[in-house]
């Protein structure tokens, strides 16, 4: 009885009520069903053992004559019925004369074996029939008394015999129809108990049911469902009022949590395009940009250039002062490129000393003179590093990004080769070179 104390009022009513008359529905299904199913199966053997029970002396005609026409029309006839499957007749020595349809149970041990009609075999969702082919042997002179005394006690010669299939899918269909019946009766009264049931515990069912759909939209991911506190009693009160702290804290703590995972995931998104040290796009970024700046200048001529920068004298400043000079100096050129540069340009850091900036939307002219301050720049920028003074210049490969740029690694290979040979030339120059255009080497 303990487990019945721990339940709630609503499922005590539930199983005081429900309990007693399911027991009862099932009780009377299964003698019911036992019943019905017993009859049904008695009647489906019946009905084989009349069949065979015709079959067998219609047959004895055509056994005896061998008049294959005779017997295939009699199990046409036979095949005609409701539910038989297959029809067959069998001569003395088992081997078939006639067969209509498809056997597929026959056992001609048991058909051997069977004189008076039989069932011999089932399964496959099939019973299977059997009856003997008898012949009575004629006697010449019937008027002869002594000739008939004599036939009454002549035993019937078994000439074959008849095999007939029975589909059982009509049995099953008819007990399949009785189940459904007997279960909706069920259904149907276990349903009026229910209802019954259900509102004599309607003060109870209602404010847990509605916790219960608070839950289940919370799980969904509704964190801002609340359920109105009052009616159940005092404790269905308390575990509503709980229910609604629970899930004001729940909401507070997962909103709290996409904030920091959204500021995470812009921090991230931002550090794949950017130098941790400069703060500048890196490598990345700048092949992205590259590649749709190529594209715009074939698709609306919006013309632009590259440059190429490679700072010089650098290793003299890692190689004099450790590798944290040299980050300190790349982020000063970062800083002072990213001032020299328009608000439309594009200006990064694409590995060791070696930045890139794409000008959009420039003239040849115009890149070529802010080329020529960017060098100038970067040759005037004093670096100190604990008492320690440097001056660093730049190497510079101009190329334009045009007509003639017919992809991004056209543009940087041109881009690439003109800073190589602003480098061989005697560094602190500018070098342009076109794509299919001028050579290089030639000063800006």
């Amino acid at each position: 009885m303990k487990p019945l104390r721990t339940m709630t009022l609503t499922q005590r009513v539930l199983i005081t009520v429900l309990a007693p008359v399911f027991l009862l529905a099932l009780l009377i299904s299964a003698l019911y069903l036992d019943r019905d199913a017993e009859l049904a199966e008695q009647a489906t053997r019946e009905r084989g053992l009349a069949i065979v029970s015709f079959l067998a002396p219609a047959a004895e005609y055509g056994v005896i004559s061998g008049n294959a026409a005779s017997m295939r029309g009699l199990l046409d006839a036979a095949l005609a019925q409701q539910d038989i499957a297959a029809a067959a007749i069998y001569g003395r020595d088992r081997a078939q004369a006639a067969l209509a349809g498809t056997a597929l149970i026959a056992n001609l041990e048991a058909l051997a074996a069977a004189s008076a009609p039989h069932l011999i075999s089932h399964g496959a969702g099939r019973y299977g029939f059997a009856a003997a082919v008898t012949s009575q042997p004629v006697a010449v002179d019937e008027l002869d008394s002594g000739a008939l005394a004599a036939r009454a006690d002549v035993v019937p010669e078994v000439i074959g015999w008849v095999y007939v299939e029975l589909d059982t899918k009509s049995y099953v269909a008819r007990r399949r129809a009785t189940v459904l019946t007997v279960l909706a009766v069920v259904l149907a009264t276990m349903i009026a108990t229910g209802v019954l049931a259900v509102r004599l515990a309607r003060s109870v069912g209602q404010p847990v049911s509605r916790l219960v759909e608070a839950v289940r939209r919370m799980a969904a991911g509704d964190l801002d469902v609340r359920v109105t506190v009052g009616g159940g009693g005092q404790e269905i009160s308390e575990l509503q009022q709980g229910f609604n702290n629970m899930a004001r804290s729940i909401a507070d703590a997962t909103h709290n949590l996409e904030a920091r995972i959204a500021e995470a995931t812009g921090q991230l998104a931002h550090q794949a395009l950017h130098d941790a040290l400069t703060g500048l796009p890196n490598r990345r970024a700048f092949e992205q940009a590259l590649e749709e700046a190529v594209r715009a200048s074939r698709r609306a001529a919006d013309h632009g250039a590259l440059c190429f920068v490679d700072l010089d004298r650098f290793k003299q400043v890692n190689d004099t002062c450790g590798h944290a000079a040299g980050d300190a100096l790349l982020h000063e050129i970062g800083e002072l490129v990213r001032h020299r540069v328009r608000a439309q340009d594009l200006i990064c850091r694409i590995g060791g000393d070696e930045f890139a900036l794409i000008l959009r939307g420039c003239s040849p002219e115009d890149a070529r003179r802010i080329a020529g301050d960017l060098l100038e720049a970067v040759e005037g920028h004093v670096f100190t590093w604990e008492g320690q003074i440097f001056r660093v210049g730049a190497s510079i490969g101009l190329t334009y990004i045009d007509d003639h740029a017919q992809s991004p690694s056209a543009v940087l290979k041109a881009a690439d080769s003109a800073c190589y040979e602003a480098k061989r030339g005697g560094r602190g120059r500018v070098v342009e070179r076109g794509i299919g255009g001028p050579p290089a080497g030639q000063p800006a």
